[in-house]
């Protein structure tokens, strides 16, 4: 079982008596004895890792930098003797939080430890607040251009459809009926698209029923995946759910929840749609960590060129051809799950497919 807190150095029988030690002032730690079994062991639940300085292999420095590339929210100690001084103020420099002399007094470990992890806490809770603050500034502006688009594209819109029911009652007389027919079409659909365009906006921006609800994880997907049955089959694919029993009601609005899986299928179906081979797999499973709750969804297309992997959280980046996608699904994804304090992460190569993992924090998964 995974533990808040992992101790890494080399020599076992001090760790091990250490994280016993710390267990008695109820402080539960996980153990590793070089960087190799410390990363190995770093997980999304461990918030301090206490880390000394010399370590067989990896440097202390070298696995240092490989947690904070990794988890940019876990709290390091370094822990080093009088001589090493110097490398430890150098980890704080890569990010390190504060270093301990050895031999460490245990109190003065448990404090410093206790001290990391409501520093960890209120790291997260500034990001959510300057996100908070970010999206009202741009909901706020996000409404003003929605309201001055969407007038004038309702008046487009009707007029278009009256234009349509006009041509329809000369048809045969009008030799230009076809062509106008057409043009009238064109308009009404890329003024919906217009509209689809400001409430996605308005999504991302914030604009959703906030109150929280118990959502039922599998109902949820069973709804959205319903919504989507028709394409699934069309399309050959088989999708598989595995969502273990017992998983705890999710404390979200359940607008967010369902928003967030649809991006996720959606995409996964674009993805193989792409591929056009009819043997695409759409695989979504959930598992229960020690602190929060996994959604992985898995797909078998294309893949992501390791290039734009880093941008396709981006609003308004997309890979797909013009008017095929606005580039707003992926951020409005991670939009919601970021605001409820979790994260997506995605693990993908050009021509293997790709897997989203949502990460909800327990806070925000279970009462």
């Amino acid at each position: 079982m995974s533990r808040s807190v992992l101790l890494v150095d080399d020599e076992a029988a001090f760790v091990d008596a250490l994280a016993v030690r710390l267990e008695a002032r109820g402080i539960e730690a996980d153990t590793a004895y070089d960087g190799e079994m410390a990363l190995a062991r770093l997980s999304d639940d461990v918030r301090v890792v206490v880390l000394d300085v010399n370590l067989p292999g990896q440097s202390g420095l070298d696995v240092l930098d490989a947690i904070k590339e990794r988890s940019s929210l876990a709290e390091v100690l370094m822990l080093t003797g009088q001589a090493d001084v110097r490398t430890a103020v150098e980890g704080m420099k890569r990010g390190a939080a504060d270093y301990l002399l050895k031999p460490v007094d245990i109190e003065t470990l448990a404090e410093a430890i206790r001290l990391a992890g409501r520093r960890r806490e209120q790291t997260i809770e500034s990001r959510r607040l300057r996100e908070t603050a970010r999206l009202a500034t741009l909901g706020g502006l996000a409404r003003g251009v929605a309201h001055e688009l969407n007038n004038p594209v309702n008046v487009m819109v009707t007029s278009a459809g009256w234009m349509l029911d006009l041509l329809a009652e000369v048809s045969g007389t009008c030799p230009e009926y076809g062509e106008l027919k057409d043009s009238a079409e064109r308009i009404i659909v890329h003024g919906q698209r217009c509209k689809e365009l400001t409430l996605k906006l308005l999504k991302y921006c914030g604009q959703r029923d906030a109150r929280i609800r118990e959502n039922d994880l599998a109902a949820t997907l069973g709804k959205v995946l319903d919504g989507f049955a028709e394409r699934i089959g069309a399309m050959g694919v088989k999708a598989a759910v595995e969502i273990p029993a017992g998983i705890p009601p999710l404390l979200w609005p359940p607008a967010d929840l369902e928003d967030v899986l649809y991006v996720l299928v959606e995409n996964a179906l674009d993805a193989m749609n792409a591929t056009a081979t009819g043997e695409g797999r759409l695989d979504i499973s959930a598992r229960i960590l020690d602190n929060s709750l996994e959604i992985a969804v898995a797909d078998t297309g294309h893949g992501i060129p390791a290039d734009i992997l880093p941008r396709i959280f981006d609003p308004f980046f997309s890979t797909k051809a013009p008017g095929e996608g606005m580039g707003l699904g992926l951020a409005i994804c991670q939009t919601i799950v970021t605001g409820h304090g979790g994260r997506v992460e995605v693990e993908s190569e050009a021509g293997k497919g790709a897997i989203f993992r949502v990460h909800i924090p327990f806070r925000s998964a279970r009462p």
